[in-house]
């Protein structure tokens, strides 16, 4: 008998429980107490009186007509819901207020190329360093002397004969330093300021005559002493030095700069290019104990305008640039000579002074790979080339002043770059 009462209790309680579970699956906030009712019982005080709304003004003599109040909840009592504010919340429910929402944070903004690109975005310094290894061709050659052989001597030759120029042997690649200092005024305009030298160059040759035995002797039309002993038995050679050195400064535009990976710039500025040669040429006799050395110095200091125009090219952290320069220049030069010696009675020793400005011309090319290390710095390495016509250089004199000779400088450079 006690069976089917147990049967039916049991379902009861499975009943219960799986509205209990289907209650908890719906989220349904469980009932919150109500506000307590206001003194006329028949409408709940709201909103509470510690933020009250503000309402209208109640007219004149109108008592309790003012929400918010005592009073004015007991009048409230006898208005519709209709009257009740749009906002309130519904009977039953608990008023939480909502966290206080502050606005984001002000950032300054940062370009999406910002350290990508030399240049590009807030950076307005860029200093460069270079070591810059030039070498300098001899200009034209000018034949300065040769050896042969001496059939007076009636002597086997002893050794070989030669022929001397002045471009016999090159100026090597030359150590030097290579400065950079760009200052950015606007995102397209920049200052910059440029200087590169140290580089110094020494080169010679010398041809032997047979002084045992006369039977070879060296020759040179540009020494006295050559002529009058009939030729030299010991020696004949030359020595060549030169240096060089550069500033300039240019105000550099950019054009079509709206992708930062590519760009054009053109530039305009000034040039000063210093270029030195001391040129020697010695002749020595054993037999006679004579010796002649004739000295030039040349030095050339080109100072003008030019004009140029500088293509950049970048992927991921790389960027190639190309460079072109061109402009003329004033070039005021000097050349003096010195030519002394002994042994002969009738040698006549001189000097030479000589001064004028000529026309000049420079030519510039350049290329250079950027890599960039961190957000500031970047490795660079280049090839430069440098031609200069308009100079006064020191074999050329050796046939009277001249100003018309021309040289190449070329070279590599490896500096680093940082930007700021």
């Amino acid at each position: 008998m006690m069976a089917p009462h147990l049967l039916r209790s049991s379902l009861v309680g499975l009943t219960v429980f799986a509205a209990a579970i289907e209650a908890f699956a719906q989220v349904a906030p469980p009932p919150l107490p109500q506000p307590a009712p206001s003194a006329a019982g028949n409408a709940p005080a709201w909103p509470p009186t510690s933020s009250p709304v503000p309402q209208p003004s109640a007219p004149p003599g109108d008592v309790g007509a003012l929400r918010g109040s005592p009073s004015g909840a007991i009048a409230a009592g006898h208005a519709s819901s209709a009257e009740q504010p749009v906002d309130a919340p519904p009977p039953g429910s608990l008023l939480i207020p909502a966290p206080p929402v502050y606005p984001a944070p002000w950032l300054p903004p940062v370009s999406p190329h910002l350290g990508l690109v030399p240049g590009e975005g807030d950076p307005r310094w860029e200093i460069g360093v270079d070591a810059l290894w030039l070498a300098r061709c001899n200009g034209r050659g000018e034949p300065l002397g040769f050896s042969e052989y001496n059939y007076e001597s009636h002597a086997p030759q002893q050794v070989h004969t030669h022929r001397l120029w002045s471009d016999d042997v090159y100026f090597p690649l030359a150590p030097g330093l290579r400065l950079q200092l760009i200052g950015r005024v606007t995102d397209k305009m920049a200052i910059e300021a440029n200087a590169w030298g140290l580089q110094q160059w020494s080169v010679g040759r010398t041809i032997y005559g047979d002084p045992e035995e006369g039977s070879v002797l060296a020759y040179s039309p540009w020494l006295q002493t050559s002529e009058m002993i009939g030729g030299f038995d010991d020696s004949l050679g030359y020595r060549y030095d030169s240096q060089v050195a550069n500033v300039e400064l240019n105000q550099r535009f950019k054009l079509f700069s709206d992708d930062p990976y590519r760009s054009f710039s053109w530039l305009w500025g000034v040039r000063y290019l210093y270029l030195a040669d001391d040129f020697a040429l010695a002749g020595s006799d054993l037999y006679t104990g004579s010796f002649e050395r004739l000295d030039w110095h040349t030095k050339n200091n080109l100072i003008g305008a030019q004009l140029g125009v500088q293509w950049a090219w970048g992927w991921d952290r790389f960027q190639l640039t190309t460079e072109l320069k061109g402009g003329l220049y004033a070039n005021p030069h000097s050349q003096n000579a010195e030519d002394l010696g002994y042994g002969p009675v009738d040698f006549r020793p001189y000097t030479l002074a000589h001064s004028s400005t000529d026309l000049a011309a420079v030519f510039e090319f350049s290329l250079a790979l950027r890599c960039r290390l961190t957000k500031c710095a970047w490795l660079r390495a280049g090839y430069q080339y440098y031609g200069v016509t308009g100079l006064a250089l020191g074999p050329r004199q050796l046939g009277g002043y001249d100003s018309s000779g021309t040289v190449g400088l070329d070279g590599l450079s490896l500096g680093l770059e940082i930007i700021r």
